[in-house]
């Protein structure tokens, strides 16, 4: 990636500290700081402990919602928490007793309330409700973008996802559209933005609401950008990567930008069932190990960076190989002189020893994944038997065996999901699967498939009425109804196992092989993310024409131009129409796209977008509002 364009991207940092800055700087006297503890780790991308020390806070503490922190009477105490109503709600019963006895001055205010990222108007209703209005104030403090990564970007907003489409409520993307806008103001305004979904449009409708950007003094840094709801393409979260950073995130908790690798527990283990529990790590030098953390950062971790998008086979292999190369370099210190064995100590053996230690960490996660993921070929094939719609009898039988046998509590359900989108499931079926799943996890999750059907990842759980046998036999058998998934699928050539994927497609037997011929090499060589398929459309495209016999048959697509929102169909009959070809903004004279993905998105897709600019000369972004795995899409929909 372009230096500038890097370093213009790690700008957000700046302009998040100049935020904070201004209202910490706002609020006078002696501060303490309470953080919600979710947001610890995304807020030391922003600032460091010494930066907030320089604006007045004395002392920061996690927030505890079972106990009040005591205040001295000089003391200002400054909440930061998420703009979540229940957690919003218990800090209020929280300071209620005690900033009404504390504080009969109300001009002097020592309680400061900080949203993230968004303060909305009811807070203050809800505030007034709880006889604190005047007694607390409140503040709303959004970081935007922060940058992970080379080509990686999040809003750290992992509760987006189920406020969209569990809960069908929008008011969290006002903010995201404010992100979007300032990244428009730092980068330029691209010459054209596709979106794909409700909330896409939406949200390119409110960043235009916004106003016009000043009269930009550089030249834009995007050419395009691809902005993409998540239920467009649910199979790209469903499925499970091949790649290696797409299953460090399917094993181990993520927590902004690194993930936290524990022996004794990680994703799979804490959702799997008790009874099937009983296999626990051996005990040894690795069991008695404290957990130690991976950053996913290239820069930062040079083991990461150079396998970070490599299928796991290639890279588990690599990492052993590694571990011995650096053992054999480390016994070179018996054969040399002791003039030489001072020069290496002094010189190559620090860093050989910080290399070691991220060779063990990967090598500690390689082999935890290793453990966790058990027949990853077997589930391999059954996502991939999913995807074509091979015997599906068969696919359901096999689900409930896994459900029966391994007992994991999102990824049994996650796979029903991706059957639902990719072919669909009945309501009886859905009752059967249902019943076997709430006898096994408890009665108390079967609001958890409403919610699911919330979000089309499953049909409504109804109860359907028996028609009589001799009705049924009499009825003529209903005629093949392709899904919408299916019929975007062939028509953008998503699906290569066929051998229809991009530029020909390869066969996942080509993929098992190690070639990585095709973006689908992060599924094995089964699947193309879509988000990858359209910049690859997107960077490939000479003419409006072109791109409305590509995708002009996809509903739901737009265009956004200066003159407005519209088709690629009716863009190009318009040029057509017009006799202005000179108007029209393809082939992209700027070949760096900015992708964003609402609702979450996967490394498989980043990984994906990152060959895609590899083989066409080009720079993709990709960014979100937080990155997740398949288990943690599923989660949200659970109560906890």
């Amino acid at each position: 990636m372009d230096l500038t364009l890097d370093k213009k991207l790690q700008g957000f940092q700046l302009v998040a500290q100049e935020k904070l800055c201004s209202i910490l700087c706002s609020i006078p006297g002696k501060k303490e700081l309470i953080l919600e503890p979710d947001l610890i780790k995304p807020l030391e991308h922003v600032v460091t402990a010494s930066w907030l020390k320089l604006k007045g806070i004395q002392r920061i503490y996690k927030h505890d919602a079972a106990q009040s922190l005591p205040r001295s009477a000089d003391q200002v105490h400054i909440y930061m928490i998420r703009s979540v109503l229940g957690t919003f709600q218990t800090l209020l019963k929280q300071l209620q007793p005690v900033a009404s006895e504390e504080m009969p001055d109300i001009s002097m205010k020592m309680y400061h309330i900080v949203c993230v990222p968004s303060c909305y108007s009811y807070f203050q209703t809800l505030l007034e409700q709880a006889g604190l209005y005047g007694l607390v104030q409140l503040h709303h403090f959004n970081w935007d973008f922060i940058y992970f990564d080379q080509g990686v970007l999040s809003l750290e907003l992992p509760n987006l996802y189920k406020c969209l489409y569990l809960q069908r409520n929008t008011s969290p993307l006002p903010s995201v559209a404010q992100s979007l806008r300032l990244l428009q103001m730092i980068c330029g305004q691209p010459s054209l933005i596709l979106s794909f979904g409700q909330h896409s449009s939406q949200l390119m409708q409110m960043v235009k609401t916004l106003g016009k950007l000043p009269s930009p003094t550089n030249p834009p840094d995007y050419g395009g950008w691809l902005v993409i709801d998540r239920d467009k393409d649910y199979p790209a979260s469903l499925l499970t990567p091949a790649i290696y950073a797409g299953l460090l995130l399917e094993v181990f908790e993520q927590r902004s930008g690194e993930i936290l690798v524990d022996n004794s527990k990680n994703k799979i283990s804490s959702q799997r069932v008790e009874l099937l529990q009983g296999k626990k790590p051996k005990t040894g030098v690795n069991s008695a190990s404290k957990p130690c953390s991976i950053r996913l950062n290239s820069t930062s971790d040079e083991i990461y960076g150079d396998n970070r998008y490599k299928r796991f086979a290639q890279v588990s292999s690599l990492i052993h190989a590694q571990v011995k190369a650096l053992g054999l370099e480390l016994q070179k210190l018996n054969d040399m002189q002791l003039d030489e064995m001072h020069d290496y100590v002094a010189r190559k053996l620090p860093k050989l020893t910080e290399l070691k230690s991220k060779v063990l960490r990967h090598l500690n996660a390689s082999e935890i994944v290793i453990q966790m993921m058990g027949n990853f070929r077997k589930l391999q094939t059954l996502e991939e038997d999913i995807l074509n719609n091979d015997s599906r009898k068969r696919l359901l039988s096999e689900i409930d065996e896994l459900l029966t046998t391994d007992g994991q509590r999102f990824n049994t359900l996650r796979l029903l999901c991706l059957l639902h989108h990719c072919v669909g499931v009945a309501s009886e079926e859905l009752q059967i699967f249902a019943r076997n799943y709430c006898n096994l996890f408890g009665h108390q999750e079967l609001g958890v498939f409403q919610q699911l059907s919330q979000a089309a990842l499953l049909p409504p759980l109804v109860v359907e009425k028996k028609a009589p046998t001799k009705l049924l036999s009499n009825l003529p058998l209903p005629k093949f109804q392709q899904t919408e998934f299916q019929a975007n699928a062939n028509r953008l050539k998503l699906l290569t196992s066929s051998g229809d994927g991009q530029d020909g497609g390869s066969s996942s037997r080509n993929q098992a092989s190690g070639l990585q011929s095709c973006p689908s090499f992060v599924f094995n060589g089964t699947y193309i993310p879509l988000v990858a398929q359209l910049c690859s459309i997107l960077l490939k495209t000479n003419s409006a024409e072109e791109l409305s016999s590509k995708l002009g048959m996809i509903e739901g697509l737009q265009l956004h131009l200066d003159s407005g929102k519209i088709t690629p169909k009716a863009f190009a009959s318009q040029l057509k129409v017009n006799g202005v070809a000179d108007q029209d903004v393809f082939p992209l004279r700027l070949r760096n796209l900015f992708v964003f993905i609402v609702g979450g998105a996967s490394y498989a897709e980043i990984a994906a977008c990152d060959f895609v600019a590899k083989l066409t000369g080009a720079q993709i972004t990709v960014a979100s509002d937080s990155l997740m795995a398949g288990s943690d899409l599923i989660a949200t929909a659970f109560n906890r």
